[in-house]
């Protein structure tokens, strides 16, 4: 027997040696198990192959070795072996190396308990790792080949040689055949896609193949599925193999080469029938070709002029404003003109000539192209239109002639335009001709009059009609414009006549009159002072669009520009300035004069008018580009306009002192109940559109009546008034504080990211009135009772809100007084539970039932554990340890935290000098410190009030904050982790990246450490693309923290590879079950010792 053979109540005289060296010697594992599983025997192939130490495996659970994730059915599996009923099974698991790693045995598992000397269940096996190893890397390599051919841009396929069956197809193959994937052409024909034409030739090539001889590449058409045919260069390949010989064919689809070819066939057929006589010649002017219109327009055949001087057929004269004799000869290519050209008929037209260099390959040195076109009707026409433009100069409309054709896009283009056109739009003539009507239009044009007009067009019919054009200048003008067809010999309307009347002046007078009508009837539909004062605005740009305008009353505001807009105040500060010793309409401001107006001139204006308006708070101001006084008309426009906005202005005061009186308290100036109810509705509804939270928190002052009957009214008003100065200081700039008549308030917190902070805002009410009133040098203080509702848990309307909101406050009334409470419905099962949790947690603290758990943190660099965390837990004397997360939220929604934070601080300092006194090293204790613990202003004395009794230093105590204290009062928070440092003291962050603050807040503290939460730590487990993101997050804040001079604690910290992955990425210190659970005081010790003495968790 050798020293690796392991045996345990195993007599080894029942077994013969012969057997047992047999055992020892074969590569096949053997293990022999007891009926209750463990190992009895294991051969030296076991111990070698998972490398343990044999006695590390005597008596052993066979299943201490099997995967987690398998364990479980082994076990089922050897049970139903143990009580027969089956006799052997295959079974196929993963066990562990003693490197941590996992080897796959293929075993056989057999029965025999019922054989003498042996009675237990026999294991036999190999491992086949290596095995499934190899034959992952075969596959790999496969699909890294099949990718190859999935992936290149030929068409591959390989058919069968003798019935020509596709038996694989790439992807595109697929497209060129017209299918969505290639499966859909296996086991078919190539025949079935070919044309019949060409099956005989796909065979005599196979069979040519076959013989041996290479064959060049083939033209095929190939019908596709899709009804395109496509023309494939195709080359096919013998394969040879064990099975049937095949084809390799790969070919490219040249569908488009070959409609490139054919287009090019076609283009030169086209040259040949084209309208313009096209003439080419040699380098020495020999005509080498001429397409079938030269032949044409000359009278000649092709065949008699080619080779024949160039002036066989070109005779040209200078038309008679020219005084120079023309020669084509005599010109470089590169010439344009007009000439006229003197026929061999005799006949003399006018022809627009263009000379250009040729390069072609048949023409070794180059040559000439020559294209000559008719012109000498479109002369005539332009003739015609001379003499129509000499008949229309000198009229006093408007006149345009537009071409019929093409109407749209972007016609009707402009062909003549006499001087009254260009008065009255301010185009010069030539910037008019060649463009598109619609280079009048703007886009105040009505679109139904211009569908009017195009329609008419589109039937050549005549007709009159008012339309808004722009200027140059983009100014509107109104014309009346009257259009009419103008027809050729053959009864075609080739164009049109517009004759345009301005008509300004009428219009804007019936639009002046029409807004003013609308303007009065907004003003008596209440409508709000913006929306008048825009539709004033809008009126003086249309009476006035080259104005700019901007128009104030009593804190309103609105301009024609939104820069003006954007520099409201500025404005409004120069023009009061500016008016303040004037109080009457000013005289024109040159903006190059004042230059603190300097910066509007980009807009082109150059000077402004101001006018105050009726009281104090009113004023119109008009910029625009006169810097003399404006004329008559314009002084007309101007007091119809101021008359109107003193009238909006004493209409706004009104509405104003009406609105004010209906909606807030007169006492106090705070929204009454009527304004708050509209603003809870308002809150509820933006809630359930993005899930948010809100509460409300109904106040009652306490004792309040008592000063209403003993200092009378008067003084009770006044102290009211003291209430709501102090209440309004401590909320939020979104939330709405209100009185709800006699000495009940309502604060409306609305986008609640924390419902904690509901909490906060009542305890800083209660806070306010610590600051007493006072009266004749007496002091007057009260308490209050403040009832708090959140939506959506308490309620999904404002009245259910409201109304369990002042439940909650009468019952934090008779409760406790000066304090608050949450809304708790009786007939709730779990609110009834949760009211007794408390209860019973109170008297938790009095009996002393509370006691402090120790989780250890595993420093990474020095491999020692670097501190302890501190955790609360509740010995229930019926139900045992009670989690904090039962607990711990009740104590957050009362003033017990700040007990259970106090105790819990007071009890871990004193145990950490406990177990220095008991020969232990100092171990830094973290404890985690609530918002309501650190915004209360004595918290650092009171630390250091139990450091300095427990007799702990300082730097010895880490507290962990979460970013919710970051969420109320940011720099009060800020100043008490300052005082805490500054006792020498480490402050961690902790439950990073689960609050609101997240990275905002880390440059602005003074923090030491970030504590990872555990969500991040758990996603590194699962697989999906979640959990890379999580991953790259996580990098991301280690490399973040690390930056910033932050050390990195990750918590809930469970597996080997989680462990793995956060050392990896640089995390500094480990927490969580991988380690150790939170152990009680006396158990702290002796498991960090086991845990230095011996190593780290494996990886």
């Amino acid at each position: 027997m050798t020293d690796n053979t392991i045996s345990s109540q195993f007599d080894y005289d029942d077994i013969a040696t012969t057997w047992r060296g047999l055992l020892e010697c074969i590569a096949e594992i053997i293990v022999i198990l007891d009926i209750d599983h463990t190992i009895r025997f294991v051969n030296q192939s076991f111990i070698t192959l998972l490398d343990y130490e044999p006695i590390a495996l005597l008596n052993r659970h066979f299943c201490e070795l099997v995967h987690p994730d398998e364990s479980t059915a082994v076990e089922q599996h050897l049970s139903q072996l143990t009580v027969g009923q089956y006799q052997s099974q295959p079974l196929r698991v993963r066990l562990q190396h003693h490197d941590g790693s996992w080897r796959i045995f293929e075993l056989r598992s057999c029965n025999r308990q019922q054989h003498p000397g042996i009675n237990g269940i026999v294991l036999s096996g190999y491992d086949i790792t290596p095995l499934l190893a190899a034959d992952y890397a075969l596959r790999s390599h496969h699909v890294c080949y099949r990718q190859l051919l999935e992936l290149a841009p030929m068409m591959i396929i390989i058919s069968s040689l003798p019935d020509g069956i596709i038996r694989y197809c790439n992807p595109a193959g697929a497209r060129i055949f017209g299918v969505n994937t290639p499966e859909e052409l296996l086991n078919r024909p190539i025949t079935e896609f070919l044309a019949a034409d060409e099956h005989a030739i796909m065979w005599q090539r196979r069979q040519a193949l076959r013989n041996g001889q290479p064959l060049p590449p083939m033209l095929y058409h190939i019908y596709a599925r899709d009804h395109v045919v496509r023309a494939v260069e195709v080359q096919g390949v013998l394969i040879e193999g064990a099975g049937e010989p095949q084809v390799l064919s790969f070919g490219y689809d040249v569908t488009d080469r070959i409609e490139a070819e054919r287009r090019l066939h076609l283009q030169v057929h086209v040259l040949s029938q084209i309208n313009e006589a096209v003439i080419v010649t040699d380098r020495s002017g020999a005509i080498v070709y001429l397409n079938d219109m030269a032949a044409y327009l000359y009278g000649v055949n092709p065949a008699e002029v080619l080779d024949q001087p160039l002036s066989r057929l070109f005779v040209a004269e200078p038309l008679p404003a020219q005084t120079v004799e023309w020669n084509p000869l005599s010109h470089t290519p590169g010439w344009r003109g007009e000439l006229l050209h003197r026929l061999p008929d005799g006949r003399t037209i006018i022809v627009d000539v263009s000379i250009d260099p040729l390069h072609h390959d048949e023409l070794a040195n180059g040559g000439t192209l020559i294209v000559v076109r008719d012109i000498t009707s479109r002369k005539q026409v332009e003739e015609r239109l001379r003499l129509l433009e000499s008949v229309v100069i000198h009229t006093n409309d408007a006149v345009l002639i537009l071409d019929a054709e093409p109407l749209y896009s972007p016609g009707p283009f402009i062909r003549y335009a006499n001087a009254a056109c260009s008065r009255l739009t301010g185009y010069a003539t030539h910037e008019l001709i060649g463009r598109s009507l619609r280079i009048l239009h703007g886009p105040a044009t009505d679109v139904m009059s211009l569908q009017t007009l195009w329609q008419a067009m589109e039937q050549r019919k005549p007709i009159r009609l008012e339309l808004l054009y722009y200027t140059r200048i983009g100014e509107p003008i109104w014309v009346d414009l009257s259009l009419s067809p103008v027809t050729d010999d053959y009864g075609q309307t080739t164009h049109f006549i517009a004759l345009h009347r301005d008509i300004s002046a009428q219009k804007l007078a019936a639009f002046l009159e029409h807004d003013r009508s609308e303007i009065l009837a907004l003003l008596l539909q209440h409508s709000p002072v913006t929306t008048v004062l825009t539709r004033l605005v809008e009126l003086i740009e249309r009476q006035r669009p080259h104005w700019l305008v901007w128009v104030g009353i009593d804190g309103h505001a609105t301009a024609s520009s939104e820069r003006l807009l954007d520099e409201a105040e500025r404005l409004e500060a120069r023009i009061r300035q500016l008016l303040a010793h004037h109080h009457r309409t000013t005289t024109p401001i040159s903006i190059n004069v004042h230059t603190h107006w300097t910066e509007l001139s980009q807009y082109g204006v150059t000077g402004c008018w101001l006018w105050p308006l009726a009281g104090d708070d009113g004023a119109l101001a008009i910029f625009h580009t006169q810097t003399d006084w404006m004329p008559e008309r314009d002084q007309s426009l101007l007091r119809v306009i101021t008359d109107l906005l003193n009238l909006i202005a004493d209409h706004t005061r009104l509405n104003a002192q009406l609105h004010y009186q209906v909606r807030y308290d007169p006492l106090t100036g705070l929204p009454n109940r009527h304004l708050l109810q509209e603003r809870i509705e308002l809150a509820l509804r933006d809630a359930r559109e993005r899930r948010h939270t809100v509460a409300l928190l109904f106040i009652d002052l306490d004792g309040f009546k008592q000063v209403n009957d003993s200092l009378g009214h008067p003084i009770g008003d006044r102290f009211l008034k003291h209430v709501s100065q102090a209440f309004a200081a401590c909320v939020r700039p979104q939330d709405t504080l209100g009185r709800m008549g006699g000495d009940e308030f309502l604060l409306l917190m609305p986008d609640l990211p924390d419902a904690r902070l509901a909490d906060i805002a009542a305890q800083r009410l209660l806070d306010a009135l610590q600051t007493p009133y006072i009266h004749e040098g007496q002091e007057l203080r009260l308490t209050a009772s403040i009832g708090i509702s959140l939506f959506p848990r308490d309620g999904v309307d404002s009245v259910t809100l409201l109304k369990n909101a002042d439940s909650a406050m009468h019952r934090a009334k008779e409760f406790k007084r000066s304090g608050f409470l949450h809304y708790r419905p009786e007939h709730s099962r779990r609110a009834h539970t949760r009211l007794a949790l408390e209860v019973q947690l109170r008297r938790a603290i009095e009996r002393q039932q509370l006691i402090v758990y120790y989780q250890p943190q595993y420093d990474l660099v020095t491999e020692q554990v670097a501190s302890v965390e501190a955790l609360v837990r509740w010995h229930h004397p019926q139900r045992g340890l009670i989690p904090p997360g039962e607990f711990v939220p009740i104590a957050e929604e009362s003033d017990l935290i700040i007990e259970i934070g106090s105790w819990v601080l007071r009890e871990a300092c004193r145990q950490a000098m406990a177990w220095h006194k008991a020969g232990y090293p100092l171990l830094r204790i973290s404890i985690n410190v609530s918002a309501r613990q650190l915004l209360r202003p004595e918290f650092v004395s009171e630390v250091a009030a139990i450091l300095h009794s427990s007799g702990l230093p300082a730097n010895w105590l880490e507290l962990e904050i979460t970013e919710g204290v970051m969420l109320d009062d940011p720099i009060y928070a800020a100043r008490q982790i300052d005082q805490l440092r500054q006792l020498g003291i480490r402050i961690a962050l902790d439950d990073f990246g689960t609050g609101y603050s997240s990275l905002a807040y880390l440059r602005q503290l003074r923090l030491d450490a970030l504590k990872i939460d555990q969500a991040f730590v758990r996603a590194i487990d699962e697989q999906s693309n979640m959990v890379t993101n999580s991953r790259a997050l996580l990098r991301a804040i280690i490399n973040l923290a690390h930056s910033l001079g932050l050390a990195v604690i990750a918590e809930g910290v469970e597996t080997p590879e989680q462990r793995s992955a956060l050392i990896s990425m640089g995390c500094d210190i480990l927490q969580g079950y991988l380690f150790a659970h939170p152990l009680p005081a006396d158990e702290v010790w002796p498991t960090i010792l086991r845990l230095q003495n011996g190593r780290a968790p494996a990886d």
